[in-house]
């Protein structure tokens, strides 16, 4: 696990390296950078799978081209017997298969990463990053140079930043902006499974020739495979156990995330069942707050599995310091709370020396487990089946308007636009219209989604499982929970892997028929699995999600004079509107509408 960097045309070569340095935090291991007549590329080194041996990166062939690299490829060492390649880790084995198979390398990975392959004698500069996301790649591209790094602090340090207000209802709908782009100006990012190909001609003048681009999503161009429900479960059981297999490391201290729900409690088993050591858990938990504290059933699970468990507690106080932590961390806003206790668990983690943790991320969007996906699946009738005196209907919703996201859904499917834009939607078109004192067009947040249903639609899919499945590994996770899972892991000098995103798993679910996971009761297939593995009151638990009294503490602490400050120096909300939501969220009501803003204010004063 690592920080890339790279910079081409003109620049200033002390900025450059000022710039790389601000990645340090990702790879305390090892540094290196290349500084080179109209180029520097560098890296930083967490070393997971190459511990013990020297460091490669960046790492070039007797032809020249140049690999940087930053992720984990879990079946590297098969790809070097097929490509006659004998390495202690990846980069040599990325460069082979870049070799021989051009572009198309990327359908022979499994496994996460954000990579840069330079050609110096066609000056042409590969970036890729994995399909559902699990590595970030941010962009800048200037008059005098074409930059790109992992995190968009170095960017930043190259060009200060610069807000742009276009962008902020895409943060306020999804929680994160969409790619390619970012709350600043000029900086842009990959989107998941996103590969870009940049000509760059550097002497005399610097100049880019030319930009293309195009997108990866394996599990779309799949078939239906299982219809059989006692079938699908053996496929999805032996996908997940060589997952989990395969991100157990070797040479370092490892773990599981465990909240004592299902999935991460299957992770665990399945860890335990593959491991011939003790199996680390960690969960985290609120003193105070029974309806919120899962740590009991961890402990419970633990118990089961004979883990070596350590519980952490969770208060205001670790709350306000944690996040005044992250702040620096964040490139933009974030608008997911669960990043601030998830980084203090990762935190104390790091302190007991384990450098690799294993979670649950993306079961839920793989096999329908969020409760608003059935909500969906009803409204989807409206769509198919629009009932009579529709025109009336659509008028009545018009002139009666309501912040509640029921009466968006009945106004979409009405329009006949789809439903479902990502379980990241917190703003609706209309509520941003509330919020901000500038029009919101409606349907924006469709635009951003756009390219998405686009490649949908063109896989000839048309089950609104597979849209809701797909679109959220693409938004919820790819621009959301797993960008935070990567700024709290790499700041803690954690490596975090995901045995549910494993390619294999996710073509698995892509290839049962969605009727499967529809119908059946909500993750059927997964408890089907965990049956002879788990306690039954562990499989038969209501999911309560990662959850906390973040907006009582930030209430209770004055939070709101940060919005005020915010908006004295940026004008950018109504002010009756969100003073109105502020009241809501007292009540308990609007609780996720307000901690974006919350986040936005706070965020932005370190900007000044």
């Amino acid at each position: 696990m690592c920080a890339i960097f790279g910079i081409f045309g003109r620049y200033d070569e002390e900025r450059a390296q000022q710039a790389f340095e601000l990645l340090s935090h990702r790879g305390p291991d090892d540094s290196r950078i290349l500084h080179r007549s109209g180029y520097s590329l560098g890296v930083h080194r967490l070393a997971i799978e190459s511990a013990g041996e020297p460091m490669e990166q960046p790492y070039s062939l007797v032809s020249g081209e140049i690999l940087l690299f930053n992720g984990e490829i879990y079946n590297y060492r098969e790809l070097g017997r097929e490509l006659g390649v004998h390495a202690a880790d990846e980069a040599q084995v990325l460069l082979a298969a870049w070799k021989k198979w051009g572009e198309a390398f990327v359908k022979h990975l499994r496994g996460m990463y954000a990579l840069a392959i330079y050609d110096p004698a066609s000056k042409r500069l590969h970036l890729c990053r994995d399909p559902v996301g699990k590595k970030p790649l941010f962009y800048l591209q200037s008059r005098d140079f074409f930059a790109f790094a992992s995190e968009a602090k170095a960017l930043y340090a190259l060009k200060p930043f610069a807000l742009e207000r276009g962008h902020l209802p895409q943060y306020f709908s999804f929680q994160a902006t969409v790619a390619p782009l970012t709350l600043d100006r000029e900086v842009r990012k990959l989107a998941p499974g996103e590969s870009m190909t940049i000509e760059l001609s550097v002497h005399p003048k610097f100049k880019i020739q030319n930009l293309t681009s195009s997108c990866y999503d394996p599990w779309l161009d799949g078939s239906v495979g299982y219809r059989g429900f006692d079938e699908a479960v053996g496929a999805v059981g032996n996908a997940l156990r060589e997952a989990v297999a395969l991100r157990i490391p070797r040479k370092v201290p490892w773990g599981v995330l465990l909240s004592g729900g299902l999935d991460s409690s299957l992770v665990a088993a399945l860890s335990r069942e593959a491991s011939e050591g003790l199996v680390r858990t960690y969960s985290i938990g609120y003193e105070g707050y029974a309806k919120y504290d899962e740590r009991p059933w961890a402990e419970r699970m633990a118990h089961h599995l004979g883990t070596e468990h350590r519980s952490v507690s969770f208060g205001k106080k670790e709350f306000f310091e944690t996040l005044e932590e992250l702040l620096p961390l964040m490139d933009e806003p974030m608008a997911d709370p669960a990043q601030v206790p998830l980084y203090y668990l990762m935190k104390q983690a790091s302190s007991s020396g384990t450098r690799v943790l294993l979670g649950g991320e993306g079961s839920d969007e793989l096999f329908l487990g969020y409760s608003s996906y059935r909500d969906y699946f009803e409204m989807e009738s409206l769509v198919q089946n629009p009932p009579p005196k529709r025109e009336w209907l659509q008028a009545y919703l018009r002139r009666n308007f309501s912040l509640n996201r029921e009466w968006e859904w009945y106004k979409r499917a009405l329009e006949g636009t789809p439903i479902f834009r990502s379980t990241a939607e917190i703003y609706t078109d209309l509520q941003l219209s509330r919020l901000l004192r500038w029009n919101v067009r409606d349907n924006q947040n469709l635009e951003a989604i756009a390219p998405y249903l686009a490649r949908f639609e063109a896989s000839g899919r048309t089950e609104p499982a597979d849209w809701y499945s797909y679109l959220d590994l693409k938004i919820l996770l790819g621009e959301v929970y797993l960008v935070k899972q990567d700024r709290v892991s790499m700041a803690a000098g954690i490596e975090a892997r995901s045995p549910f995103l494993d390619r294999r798993v996710i073509e698995t679910a892509f290839s049962i028929d969605p009727k499967l996971r529809r119908d059946s009761e909500r993750k059927a297939l997964l408890k089907a699995v965990t049956r002879s593995l788990l306690p039954s009151e562990i499989v038969n638990r209501r999911k309560k999600g990662l959850n906390y009294p973040f907006i009582e503490w930030i209430l209770e602490e004055e939070g709101l004079e940060a919005i005020e400050k915010m908006q004295k120096r940026w004008g950018i909300l109504d002010e009756k509107h969100w003073r109105s939501l502020a009241d809501k969220a007292r009540t308990g009501r609007f609780r996720q509408h307000l901690f974006p803003l919350y986040l936005l204010a706070r965020w932005l004063e370190r900007q000044e």
